[in-house]
């Protein structure tokens, strides 16, 4: 019986207005309480219980210290107001749902990670990213949050229930398998993007344009929400490619330059910047492997696009070519 109804009944019985069949409805449901707290619960002793409840209301009814044996109509009645007191008190205690322990797992910068949930999902976790996840799933749903970076994540399949991923203003319903969520800070947007499956996207309140509406992505396309206007784009790309970094690839199919910096940077550990701003928004498209060194990388990149590039240290900067 949900917990509304049965709080619902509880009162009706405490003022006397209950049907016949209402009050062996919330008999029922008591003597099932107690019957369920023997068999499952060492610690919570209904009899107990009841008995203290009988001898508190004979200390306070009888006029002597004759002891009195009290309908357990009566009883009953007295266990259902400490109920309604305590907000379903004691005697509902085993039907609390169980509190989810989350924790944080960190990918350093040149360390991304891979593990598997409680419910068997695989997930890589880019360098330089964060992630909060329950240790075991409890609820009717599977939810974590990638609190920044990027994440690809195989989902187990478990239609009754459904796996949501938060990224700062976005949610992820999980309707397919294999897809990848951007939420990085230092952009002004997030991606999400679908290899195999499908995955429904919805904004909070606060992106007016997503928040009355559900997107659902198919393999290889890309939603990109811009975080300062609502403002979302649905697009076509390689969903291969962008999951590249979790297969020792570096794969980059007509991808932005100032998405392309912030994943060397992170893998790297570097400080990766652009003399002239306007370079964040070149398209490139390029691969490397995962072992290559930075300065490999950097020579194929400004070669293809005449740039150049300054290393000062730990501190890269990207410029245009000087004609």
């Amino acid at each position: 019986m949900p917990m509304q109804d049965i709080e619902t009944l509880l009162k009706k019985y405490l003022a006397g207005k209950c049907t016949p069949e209402e009050q062996l409805l919330i008999e029922q449901w008591y003597q099932q309480e107690i019957d369920r707290s023997k068999a499952n619960t060492a610690d919570l002793r209904f009899e107990h219980l009841e008995n203290t409840i009988w001898q508190q209301v004979q200390q306070q009814t009888a006029p002597a210290p004759k002891q009195v044996k009290l309908p357990r109509y009566t009883i009953l009645k007295v266990a259902a107001s400490l109920l309604l007191i305590l907000g379903t008190g004691m005697l509902l205690w085993q039907l609390r749902p169980a509190k989810e322990k989350w924790q944080e797992v960190f990918a350093a910068k040149g360390h991304p990670q891979q593990f598997t949930l409680d419910d068997g999902t695989h997930v890589w976790l880019n360098a330089g990213s964060s992630l909060r996840y329950p240790a075991h799933f409890t609820g009717d749903t599977r939810q974590i949050e990638l609190l920044s970076g990027e994440i690809c994540l195989d989902v187990k399949q478990d239609p009754a229930h459904p796996f949501i991923i938060k990224s700062g203003q976005v949610q992820t319903r999980v309707l397919g398998t294999m897809f990848n969520v951007r939420n990085y800070p230092q952009l002004a947007f997030i991606q999400v993007t679908v290899q195999q499956g499908k995955v429904a996207v919805q904004g909070d309140p606060s992106v007016k344009q997503l928040a009355a509406k559900e997107i659902q992505l198919s393999p290889d396309e890309q939603l990109t929400i811009d975080t300062r206007s609502s403002a979302y784009n649905k697009t076509r790309v390689d969903g291969q490619s962008i999951n590249g970094w979790t297969t020792g690839k570096l794969l980059f199919n007509n991808e932005r330059l100032d998405i392309i910096a912030l994943l060397l940077a992170n893998k790297y550990d570097q400080q990766i910047s652009f003399a002239d701003t306007s370079l964040g928004a070149y398209r490139i498209t390029a691969g490397f492997e995962t072992a290559d060194p930075l300065s490999t990388v950097l020579d194929a990149l400004c070669l293809a696009n005449k740039l150049t590039y300054s290393n000062n240290g730990q501190h890269i900067t990207i410029r245009k070519q000087s004609h």
